[in-house]
């Protein structure tokens, strides 16, 4: 798996590619990325699964850790996009669906994410 970090004005985006999100390394590289953005200050974060064709259960882990290290809003906030029917349907399984906003779209992710207001 394949973990990048980018920022986009005041937006940091971690982008996963690759066949399946849970790899041993996966874990320890994501919270590398995550931290270097709490370093940072930043305070909207959005996840891209695009290129993600599945999830495991160390993936899922990896998205809990997402949320206890990012609370939603007030403070900071962090979303999910692109995620497709395997991933969604793991996220619904686990009612992880219900602690993230989720987008079709990296696009759409990044508009919605951007009308909000984080202090």
């Amino acid at each position: 798996m394949e973990i990048k970090l980018q920022l986009r004005e005041d937006i940091g985006i971690i982008t996963f590619s690759g066949k399946t999100l849970g790899e041993p390394a996966d874990s320890k590289r994501f919270e590398q990325q995550l931290n270097e953005l709490l370093e940072r200050g930043e305070k909207k974060i959005v996840l891209d699964l695009t290129e993600v064709q599945r999830i495991n259960s160390t993936g899922l882990a990896i998205l809990i850790t997402a949320t206890t290290l990012y609370s939603d809003c007030g403070e900071q906030k962090i979303v999910l996009a692109g995620s497709n029917d395997f991933i969604n349907g793991a996220l619904a399984v686990t009612k992880l669906n219900q602690f993230f906003e989720i987008y079709d779209t990296l696009d759409e992710a990044l508009q919605q994410i951007k009308q909000t207001v984080c202090e």
